[in-house]
């Protein structure tokens, strides 16, 4: 099999645009969380506590996620020869365990102690300037990431868009500006309701259902970055561009199988099993071989590891049976099957 890995660099493994959303949502989150921890001394609202817990939370994943940023962008050794991408995804594995730990356990436990012990809510009335403020600052930012994450998304929904990249940064950001402006409306309808009954376990309730939004959001977010982790192959619609720009060579006969897999969210390894001309002598297949290899890293720059191994139909069905759904070619008394196999 002939195989080769290109130099892996900062500059093409790091998100310019990733980079610049989790700095924004980092200024945000650390400007709301003074705002709200003010607003609880002030009127002794457990809720109002748990979002302040919840904002800084959210400013401490955002560290972790910059820090894995960075840290994805290392340079392949010979320890680590495919790089340090999926550092990417373990980080924010960590957000996803942090903020069910602290955000949703403190929030729990902030509720469990207001029902159990009641406490009166004061000044009502900065709590709501300080709920509309904070909406106002998360709503923005969230517009602002939205924007940034979305461009170049074409006629993709935001979700299949990030779905194709594989970008646990931009879905994490995502996900918790959603479940900021959740987590304020529940604090402030728990809040009114204290302030209408009287009753001040209306605002434990509220941080109850705080502590349930951080917690599905730590689910959501976990489950992701695991399945990243294991590793996922490309999107059907790459590795199906990956596959005809292959066959488009002259040399080809066939590809008689590809299997992907993403290393960071810009980075991506491909293995192909391909059936090249009978005629064609050693030299003929490696210039073969090196021309793909070529045409494939101009057309798609994710490519930092491409390995192709010259192989018959035969001998690739031998291997991997034909019950197997790793071809994407139509083979003679044969039905197409899947583009891609997982790793």
């Amino acid at each position: 099999m002939h195989g080769n890995i290109s130099n892996l660099s900062g500059a093409s493994s790091t998100s310019h645009a990733s980079l610049g959303i989790v700095v924004l949502s980092l200024i945000a989150d650390l400007t709301i969380a003074a705002i709200k921890f003010v607003a609880a001394n002030i009127s002794g609202s457990t809720a109002m506590s748990s979002e302040g817990v919840h904002s800084l939370v959210d400013a401490g994943t955002e560290v972790i996620l910059l820090y894995g940023l960075l840290a994805s962008g290392r340079r392949a050794n010979p320890e680590h020869q495919l790089g340090y991408g999926r550092e990417l995804y373990f980080w924010n594995f960590v957000v996803a365990v942090l903020i069910f730990a602290l955000g949703a356990g403190v929030a729990l436990l902030a509720g469990l102690h207001q029902l159990a012990r009641p406490k009166p809510i004061d000044n009502e009335a900065v709590s709501y300037i300080v709920l509309a403020s904070s909406a106002v600052i998360d709503g923005a930012a969230l517009w602002a990431t939205i924007r940034r994450t979305g461009a170049g998304r074409g006629k993709d929904s935001l979700l299949r868009f990030l779905q194709r990249r594989r970008d646990p940064t931009a879905s994490t950001i995502l996900f918790g500006g959603v479940a900021s402006l959740v987590g304020i409306g529940a604090t402030g309808g728990g809040i009114l309701a204290s302030s209408i009954t009287g009753d001040p376990r209306f605002d434990g309730l509220a941080s109850l259902v705080i502590a349930a939004i951080l917690a599905i959001t730590a689910f959501k977010l976990a489950a992701q970055s695991k399945s990243l982790l294991i590793g996922v192959p490309a999107d059907p619609s790459v590795v199906t561009a990956i596959i005809e720009d292959t066959r488009k060579n002259p040399t080809v006969k066939c590809v008689n199988g590809m299997i992907s897999a993403h290393l960071a969210p810009e980075q991506l390894m491909v293995a192909m099993s391909v059936w090249f001309e009978d005629e064609l002598s050693k030299a003929g297949v490696e210039q073969a071989i090196a021309n793909i290899e070529d045409d494939l890293r101009r057309r798609h720059p994710q490519i930092i590891a491409l390995f192709i191994k010259p192989q018959s139909p035969e001998r690739y069905h031998a291997l991997n049976g034909r019950g197997m759904r790793y071809s994407h070619v139509r083979i003679p008394g044969e039905r197409s099957v899947t583009p891609y196999a997982s790793v």
